[in-house]
């Protein structure tokens, strides 16, 4: 008790003495007034000291009667206390153990809630999945019957077409007989023909005589002869004119008619005929040789064909291949592909470029928004490159879409696998033209444009370094001007 009144009473005369020497602080310098403030410090403070010598004298008291306290009793004190130290530890542990039960307990109440609903939503998957299979399997069976009736169409059409097969070599069979005997009455003809001039120069020639002869009997008279009598001309009396029959007669005549006509053909008409056989001949030659070329030259355009559209489809494979690697390499986990519209003929409707970005879905390059657009661009010229390298490459702000990673990617992927040829970049992104083996920097200053070509690895080291390593100037350019 004497402790605890003594540290009590200290610590309220050390209330007091900080009490008054703040009111020290804050009142006004009064000489008498401080000197009596000083006094009761004074004073205090010999009483502060006298109580602390007190206390301190109780408190060495009190560690003594401690001491023997634990001298006395210590060993079973000390026993009670480390039982009890054990039991509050075996406690502690049980507490822990228990919390650690609890919160296991809630954590499998958790997962447990979870499988369950894992388990739902399983159950409601493998019942859609059934759904689908018996719709597939519906389908399936559709398709059967449908190819079942496709595949009895495709032999009936293969029955059809072997029938008209056989009824088109029986029609070039009786063609070609038909053309053979057209040739055989045409020389048959061309036979008759000549023939027939050979009669008509020898009737000619006779009608020449007859001519000359009735002329040559025109000029002779008839002469009597002595002893002989000159005959009459027997004139036909009316009644016997009467009895002939008239249509016999008329018969007769045209008959007469006809021969005569059959008689004086046509001579210009053979030589017509000569003519355009002849001409006939010569353009049948010059068909045949038109018809041979149109042959070769058909032939030779389908061999090109032919070897175009493999060509194509070999470097169109390895560029679509390509194109897939570099985008996803670029994009970091992204596809495309490229796809022919039309694959029987793939140069008449063109290609498909279709990408699919990252943790997104399949879209037209056209429907991508202006960086998607530049990436898949970019890895469309790179799968090209690796088919068919190309010299020389100017690209003008191809990183002005893109984000800092897809630039340094892509200056990368330039800098490091594209060795074989040259790249002119317009950039103004530093990761970008930072990678270049050339700078070419175009300003403008008194409205003159001016370019200052720089070799970015000569300038990475100190002027002073470079001056006494190679004793050479800064490889730059004098600055080329231009005034506008």
């Amino acid at each position: 008790m004497d402790i605890e009144a003594n540290k009590e009473q200290q610590t309220r005369l050390t209330t007091q003495i900080k009490e008054q020497e703040e009111r020290v602080k804050a009142a006004a310098p009064d000489e008498k007034e401080l000197k009596q403030l000083e006094k009761k410090v004074g004073e205090y403070k010999k009483e502060y000291e006298k109580v602390g010598g007190a206390a301190a004298k109780v408190e060495a008291e009190v560690q003594r009667l401690h001491k023997e306290i634990m001298e006395i009793g210590g060993s079973k004190m000390k026993a009670a206390q480390h039982r009890v130290d054990a039991i509050s530890k075996q406690i502690d542990e049980v507490t822990g153990q228990v919390t650690k039960c609890q919160v296991a307990i809630k954590t499998s109440q958790r997962n447990l809630k979870k499988a369950e609903d894992k388990v739902k939503s399983v159950e409601e998957e493998i019942q859609e999945n059934k759904d689908k299979i018996a719709e597939l399997d519906k389908l399936f069976k559709t398709l059967e019957e449908e190819a079942t009736q496709v595949l009895e169409s495709y032999q009936q059409s293969q029955e059809k077409m072997k029938e008209a097969e056989t009824a088109l070599n029986e029609v070039k069979a009786v063609v070609a007989k038909l053309e053979e005997d057209e040739n055989k009455l045409q020389k048959d003809f061309v036979d008759v023909r000549h023939e027939l001039e050979k009669f008509e120069n020898i009737m000619k020639t006779n009608q020449q005589k007859i001519k000359h002869w009735k002329k040559e009997i025109g000029h002779l008279q008839l002469s009597p002869i002595s002893g002989q009598e000159v005959g009459e001309i027997t004139a036909i009396p009316d009644e016997e004119l009467a009895e002939l029959d008239k249509e016999a007669i008329q018969y007769e005549i045209t008959v007469l008619e006809e021969k005569l006509a059959q008689m004086k053909p046509n001579m210009a008409a053979i030589a017509e005929y000569r003519k355009k056989e002849e001409l006939y001949l010569q353009r049948v030659g010059e068909l045949d040789k038109i018809t041979d070329l149109r042959d070769s030259q058909r032939k030779y355009f389908d061999e090109l064909r032919k070897q175009r559209l493999d060509e194509f489809m070999a470097g169109f494979s390895v560029i679509t291949n390509k194109l897939k690697e570099m985008y996803q390499m670029i994009t970091l986990g992204g596809d495309a592909e490229l796809e022919l519209v039309d694959s029987l003929d793939p140069f008449s409707e063109g290609i498909v470029f279709s990408v699919r970005p990252p943790k997104k879905s399949w879209k037209n390059i056209s429907n991508l928004s202006g960086g998607e657009k530049t990436l898949s661009s970019l890895a469309l010229v790179f799968a090209l490159h690796h088919y068919r390298p190309t010299p020389l490459y100017v690209m003008d702000e191809i990183d002005a879409a893109l984000d800092f990673k897809n630039v340094s990617i892509v200056a990368n992927y330039i800098k490091e696998r594209t060795r074989n040829a040259q790249f002119i970049i317009i950039s103004l992104r530093n990761n970008m033209f930072e990678l270049a083996d050339r700078l070419v920097g175009i300003y403008k200053t008194d409205n003159c444009t001016k370019s200052v070509t720089i070799n970015p690895t000569k300038l990475s080291l100190p002027l002073q370094e470079q001056s006494v390593n190679t004793q050479q100037p800064v490889n730059t350019q004098q600055p080329v001007v231009t005034c506008t």
